[in-house]
């Protein structure tokens, strides 16, 4: 077998103690470690990777984490409390908050949040957030939106791009479709928007009901913050949308997934190490929003620029005021900036590169909160052991092992994010060994013999061999951990 669980008997002797050899890993300075994981340069005011305020836990079940999204209704509570951290997608419940009138995606996102916190405490909550979009399913924002006060927080379209004598007079519609009176100003896109069905689209992206879709009195979209507006807006995004009643303000919730950036091609071209570059979700600009919504607002390339960089400043203050209030973001695990959620997973062919550095004391493995990833075809884990003896010999203080795909989520809800149906009725089991005590580690991992890394706990030593991709788990007698 390639993965070798051994426990010893019920009078065995004390295992002996693995041997203190010196590590084959060559003394690289730090500056040369992790080739193959390496931070990317951000634009100044968002913070670099940065640990979570609470402390860590090497107990293997609170060690994980799922990001979730069930449209169709509620994300199970029983199944999220079993991981150490949950994130909860604005997507999810979709299909209930959309129906309401008003729509409630944030009160969902709490009642959500405390559902799972109930069970479980010890587990962290994230739920979601976006700082570049203004959704105005999200009742803070939806009150901002609709006060004539606060319109300079808002981008608009630009009236001069109007294409006469046509039923959209820009590239996207700035009335709802429903109801041909109901127009904004503001520059709003459809993308992910709940709307009525119709002959045409029997099945949007989330269902209204008949009488139209309730966001206040702008039409359903995606609108846009204008962060060049300064303080006053900066000001209530750090007090309501990070540590208002549904954030951090509410002792269930303790961090968030904060979706989408902007990015700018003139910035690239200075700097094309910036996080982001070259600007390609779909085009510069906000990401994940209509191709055409630069010029649709009238916007040039150094209008582009200057929201990149007052957007940026922004999300630091954001990322600091989270730290402040005890939370913590996804954008402060290493690698995962500007919305990504993508784990770090084990590849046979670059297995005892990656241990090398991982067994070093100065590797970002050791220094910075690290999201691992188990590897997976959909309908079953391919190397579930190699992955957790990984995860073991590698993890630093603050790691995480979650499922192996963007987006991280394990699917146990009958409707998983992006439409993909799970292998089983009921989802894909947690494996029982993520419920194991290994206890902590006692040192580093080092190297043993060529390609072969091993590592001792106080429950178990872990050994996995890169040459001949096996892996080996020795629970120690029982007791001593």
């Amino acid at each position: 077998s390639d993965f070798l669980t051994v426990r010893p008997p019920k009078r065995a002797n004390k295992p002996a103690m693995l041997p203190e050899r010196p590590s084959l890993s060559p003394a690289l300075p730090a500056a040369l470690l992790l080739s193959v994981f390496l931070p990317t340069p951000t634009l100044s005011g968002v913070l670099p990777s940065s640990p979570p305020p609470w402390p860590p836990t090497f107990n293997m079940s609170m060690s994980t984490i799922t990001m979730q999204c069930n449209s169709s209704g509620w994300s199970s509570p029983e199944r999220g409390a079993q991981f150490g951290i949950v994130s909860y997608d604005w997507s999810n419940a979709k299909n209930q908050w959309a129906a309401e009138k008003p729509m409630d995606c944030e009160e969902r996102l709490v009642k959500q949040a405390r559902m799972t916190s109930d069970l479980n405490p010890s587990s962290h909550i994230f739920v979601y957030r976006n700082l570049v979009k203004a959704l105005p399913w999200f009742t803070t924002v939806r009150e901002k939106l609709d006060d004539p006060a606060y319109s300079g927080w808002f981008l608009r379209f630009d009236p001069s791009r109007k294409k006469p004598n046509t039923s959209s007079p820009y590239h996207v519609p700035d009335c709802a479709r429903e109801n041909a009176t109901k127009c904004s100003i503001f520059y709003h896109d459809q993308e992910q928007t709940p709307e009525v069905p119709t002959p045409a689209n029997p099945h949007p992206d989330g269902n209204c009901t008949e009488g139209g879709c309730d966001c206040g009195t702008q039409p359903c979209g995606e609108y846009l913050f204008d962060h060049r507006n300064g303080s006053m807006l900066r000001e209530w995004i750090l007090k309501e949308i990070i540590g208002g009643a549904t954030g951090l303000g509410d002792s269930h919730i303790d961090g968030f997934f904060i979706d989408d950036y902007w990015c700018s091609n003139l910035l690239c071209e200075q700097d094309p190490s910036i996080a982001g570059c070259p600007c390609n979700d779909p085009v510069q600009g906000p990401t994940e929003v209509d191709a055409n919504s630069q010029i649709d607002m009238g916007l040039s390339d150094e209008d582009i620029a200057d929201l990149t960089l007052a957007w940026n400043e922004t999300m630091g203050a954001a990322q600091r005021e989270i730290l402040r209030l005890g939370g913590y973001t996804w954008s402060l695990f290493a690698n995962e900036d500007n919305a990504n959620a993508s784990p770090i997973t084990l590849d046979r062919s670059t297995c005892a590169k990656q241990l090398r550095e991982a067994c070093m004391p100065e590797s970002l493995w050791q220094q910075h909160p690290v999201l691992f990833g188990v590897q997976q075809n959909g309908t079953s884990l391919t190397q579930f052991g190699q992955d957790l003896a990984f995860f073991l010999l590698a993890r630093g203080n603050y790691s995480w092992l979650g499922w192996g795909t963007w987006g991280m989520t394990w699917p146990f809800n009958p409707e998983p994010a992006h439409g993909e149906l799970p292998p089983l009725p009921h989802g894909f089991p947690r494996p029982d060994a993520l419920e194991e005590n290994y206890g902590a580690p006692v040192g580093l991992c080092r190297e043993d013999a060529p390609d072969i890394f091993v590592r001792e706990w106080t429950a178990a030593y872990i050994t996995l061999d890169c040459a001949n991709f096996r892996a080996k788990i020795e629970f120690k007698e029982s007791g001593l951990s």
